[in-house]
């Protein structure tokens, strides 16, 4: 379940990773504090596994919720409408740019006398 989450994670969200604990510490903002939490229960849950011993701790009802949850929220992301996001934001920051550069050379000839 574990592995299935971490590869939504890269289709959906861009992150890059070995595992699912790994691509935790990338998320960033991207996820929801609650959806992260349960991300992270889930790789917590998966490293208790590989112990013979722990595994007895590991609550499989509440690994299967959050399994659910994840991958709820995976589901609803668009990679493309992301993109598109970023692109519009840089396009948004370069105009600002533009114009406050634009306006400084204007000031600056005006306050010289060349204008």
């Amino acid at each position: 379940m574990a592995m299935e989450v971490a590869d939504e994670m890269k289709e959906r969200l861009g992150i890059r990773g070995k595992d699912l604990a790994t691509k935790l510490r990338h998320t960033g903002r991207m996820m929801p504090k609650r959806i992260k939490l349960e991300a992270n229960f889930l790789a917590e849950a998966t490293a208790l596994d590989t112990n013979p011993k722990l595994s007895r701790m590991v609550n499989h009802e509440r690994v299967v919720e959050a399994h659910q949850a994840c991958m709820a929220f995976l589901e609803t992301v668009d990679a493309a409408d992301r993109r598109k996001g970023v692109v519009l934001g840089i396009l948004g920051s370069l105009a600002m740019v533009l114009v406050v550069v634009t306006v400084l050379v204007l000031g600056v000839l005006e306050w010289r006398g060349f204008l």
